[in-house]
């Protein structure tokens, strides 16, 4: 009963009517699914950098118990990674939008410009991800090889392994968001800002 009362009221309205229903849907759909990627964002971005922060006190710790020269310029260098990254998440947080725009359009034109950072940022997790963190991970390998009983060297094969796992999760995982959740949104944000525009 309510149905079809709807559905008549619907067929009586005017185009205008519609194409305002339509924008207005489209936009509660686009906000929700907005928001729910930008709490993503940021317990991605709270997960990592706590690792950051934990990977450079250990780093510290490491630094003045370790009597090795070469493996403390590789745990240096670890540190400048963890550093490195959290000043990078950091840098994004600068595109983020305030939910308190001018107009709509504003708003998402703002949230098209942070999805396509983020997107920029994942995409090229392989070079301030993977690339840096090897030839650390070789020279930590090669400083310590012949100064560690013979019990260790599983252990040390045992995280050579687990960091390239990590790199290579990582790497599709970002892929995959990229794919599936950025991609897709900024589709979303398009056809809403050409709907807006019209």
């Amino acid at each position: 009963m309510i149905e079809d009362e709807l559905i008549k009221i619907w067929q009586s309205s005017s185009n205008q009517e519609r194409i305002k229903f339509e924008k207005s849907k489209l936009m509660i759909e686009l906000q929700s699914s907005l928001n729910r990627l930008h709490k993503w964002w940021n317990y991605l971005k709270l997960s990592e950098s706590i690792l950051a922060v934990f990977g450079v006190l250990v780093s510290i710790f490491l630094l003045f118990k370790i009597p090795f020269i070469l493996t403390k310029m590789a745990i240096a260098l670890i540190m400048i990674c963890a550093v490195y990254l959290i000043i990078k998440y950091q840098r994004i947080k600068k595109f983020k939008h305030s939910d308190l725009e001018e107009n709509y359009l504003n708003y998402l034109k703002k949230n098209k410009e942070y999805l396509l950072v983020q997107k920029k940022f994942l995409k090229t997790y392989f070079y301030w991800g993977i690339l840096p963190v090897f030839p650390i991970m070789i020279l930590f390998n090669i400083s310590i090889w012949n100064k560690i009983p013979e019990n260790f060297i599983i252990g040390l094969i045992f995280i050579n392994i687990a960091t390239i796992g990590i790199g290579v999760y990582g790497y599709l995982t970002n892929k995959k968001r990229v794919k599936k959740e950025i991609t897709p949104r900024i589709s979303r944000v398009n056809k809403l800002i050409n709907k807006l525009e019209q």
